[in-house]
């Protein structure tokens, strides 16, 4: 993409307002590589189209994620008693958050075991990230690897079972416990099957 990208184009194609925060740049973002992912797509030339515009997405982002970073810090203590040479603060983190979108543009860009080492940090910085989890879940699926893709798909669900009932407590000797791997791998099996007969007929 190119280097030169203007900063209102990059807004443009963000659809995002020029001024915008680094919270609702992340969220654009996010929403973007979701619609336009091109596994998302089946045919050949929508997915051609969907790899053009995730390019023109991250060069956009990246764009103006340098904008954010090459502001000058904010400066800590500027009470009259201070140095004269104040101590600067970065305001880059490596947070879940962080660690998700960086995962996010690595699957974008088809650099799979990335993404999933990306998702696998923002777990362990946040064990209850359930799009993490969803994300890393649907990776290891496409790359073949079911156990770990329903290990993840299981957390997700129960994540998100404990935030509709927040008096549900998973009980650790359940016997039930075993089966629902195995329910839910041959469901992601007959998805697969599905998605291959969808590609015959295009």
């Amino acid at each position: 993409m190119r280097d030169d990208l203007d900063i209102y184009h990059a807004y443009e194609i963000l659809e995002l307002e020029p001024g915008a925060s680094p919270a609702q740049l992340k969220r654009a973002y996010r929403k973007l590589v979701k619609v336009w992912h091109p596994d998302r797509f089946f045919n050949q030339s929508q997915k051609q189209e969907a790899e053009e515009k995730i390019k023109k997405i991250n060069a956009a982002y990246n764009k103006l994620k340098s904008e954010y970073s090459s502001k000058p810090p904010t400066t800590v203590n500027p009470s009259p008693s201070s140095p004269k040479n104040p101590t600067k603060v970065s305001v880059k983190r490596w947070d879940a958050e962080a660690f998700y979108t960086l995962g996010l543009e690595n699957a974008t860009q088809g650099r799979y075991e990335d993404a999933i080492a990306d998702f696998t940090h923002a777990i362990r910085l946040n064990p209850h990230y359930i799009d993490a989890y969803k994300y890393r879940g649907l990776i290891c699926s496409q790359l073949g690897y079911e156990y770990r893709a329903t290990s993840d798909l299981n957390k997700a669900r129960e994540l998100e079972q404990e935030i509709r009932n927040p008096g549900f407590a998973r009980s650790s000797s359940s016997p039930r416990r075993v089966s629902k791997p195995k329910l839910l791998t041959r469901f992601c099996q007959g998805i697969k099957s599905l998605l291959r007969l969808n590609r015959r007929w295009i």
